[in-house]
């Protein structure tokens, strides 16, 4: 697996993987998270996973005043691999070389699994609201 900077050449594939990681949660009511893939290469920091030439995963990282993890998708054929790991830990080097000293996500009541997946790379629940819930992860 290799982790590099997403290029324009990459938003089909990278919508196609982030359709299929929230497949499994439509009946959330999750908005459409895969719309606007290639504004967000273009306007911000994001990587995907390359395994052997096919996309598997992504991440969207936003460095404002805050630095924020948009969109985390791994696809769901390469689970358990730690993609989505190897892919925080990209975003998480990039913030703090931004000079952020935490980083910030959010995700939906609904994806414990997710949550789980958070609170075991140590990250900490920062609050709730709706049905989002905020984590937040201190960077070194």
């Amino acid at each position: 697996m290799m982790i590099r900077r997403a290029s324009a050449a990459d938003a089909v594939a990278l919508r196609r993987v982030i359709d299929a990681a929230y497949a499994p949660f439509q009946h959330l009511g999750l908005p459409a998270v895969a719309e606007g893939i290639g504004d967000d290469i273009r306007d911000h920091n994001v990587w995907i996973a390359d395994m052997d030439g096919t996309v598997m995963g992504g991440i969207v990282l936003v460095l404002g005043n805050h630095a924020h993890i948009a969109n985390l998708a791994v696809h769901p054929d390469a689970g358990g691999q730690g993609i989505g790991q190897a892919l925080i830990a990209q975003a998480m080097q990039a913030a703090h070389a931004a000079g952020h000293p935490e980083i910030m996500l959010a995700t939906h009541q609904g994806m414990t699994g997710t949550q789980a997946f958070y609170r075991k790379l140590g990250w900490q629940e920062s609050g709730r609201e709706g049905d989002k819930v905020y984590f937040k992860r201190q960077l070194r």
